[in-house]
């Protein structure tokens, strides 16, 4: 990423300002402000540890009855088999449960001819160890899990790479400061103000996969679910507003 700054050299003028009060007149001064403002930016690379994962199971059945039948058996084998592979219960979340009456209509005359229950029952999963992250979303399928949706990596403790980002982008700002100074020929008295910011992005990894609506879930025992989460950049950013001598 390439740093950019912005540099600013002000020069205020004394002002005044005049107030009437009956026949007299009040005038203030402000006094000559030199400045200089200065853009500095530091980057970290980081790999990610976590993972957040949308699993859904989708029924449809002629009945509300029997579509919530369905899903709460195949819901239940798929969280059993989460928990059997080592996902504890308070990384378990259900984020949608969902029952919707549809309706059936003829392809060709496009007539209603009925009515269908469809119910979803989405768990949010949050997985601690990456390198099984592939196996995992094979047995959530074998279960019954019928979609995946919104797999997002993330770092649990980014304290470290916050702080060398930050470090980066003061030094940035510095560097940048005194060689503007310099090719300017002035002098760089106190800093009067620091602005900081962070960028801390939370990469977004297979977004979707959809593995039967209404069937039966478990479509191929041999199914490779490859899962590749990259590397994260943290960005920092400082604003330094440095007093002129």
């Amino acid at each position: 990423m390439k740093n950019k700054f912005l540099f600013l050299i002000s020069v205020l003028a004394i002002a005044s300002v005049l107030s009437a009060c009956g026949s007299g007149t009040t005038q203030t001064l402000y006094p000559q402000i030199r400045s200089m403002y200065i853009n500095g930016t530091g980057t970290t690379e980081i790999t990610p540890d976590i993972a957040y994962i949308n699993i859904g199971v989708h029924t449809e059945a002629p009945t509300a009855v029997v579509a919530v039948s369905m899903n709460n058996t195949r819901a239940q084998k798929v969280m059993d088999a989460l928990k059997k592979f080592g996902i504890q219960s308070k990384d378990l979340r259900t984020s949608n449960f969902s029952i919707a009456s549809l309706q059936k209509t003829n392809p060709e005359t496009g007539e209603v001819t009925g009515t269908y229950y469809a119910v979803d029952n989405n768990i949010i999963v949050t997985v601690r160890d990456l390198p099984k992250l592939g196996n995992l979303l094979d047995n959530a399928i074998q279960a019954g899990a019928n979609s995946i949706n919104n797999v997002q990596f993330d770092v649990a403790d980014n304290t470290a790479a916050l702080k060398q980002a930050r470090d980066k982008a003061m030094q940035n700002a510095i560097q940048q400061s005194q060689e503007l100074a310099d090719a300017a020929g002035i002098k760089l008295g106190a800093i009067q103000f620091i602005n900081y910011s962070e960028s801390i992005p939370m990469f977004a990894g297979n977004s979707y996969m959809d593995y039967g609506k209404g069937g039966g879930g478990g479509v191929r025992a041999d199914i490779s679910v490859p899962v590749n989460p990259g590397q994260m950049t943290i960005t920092a950013t400082v604003t330094i507003t440095y007093a002129l001598k």
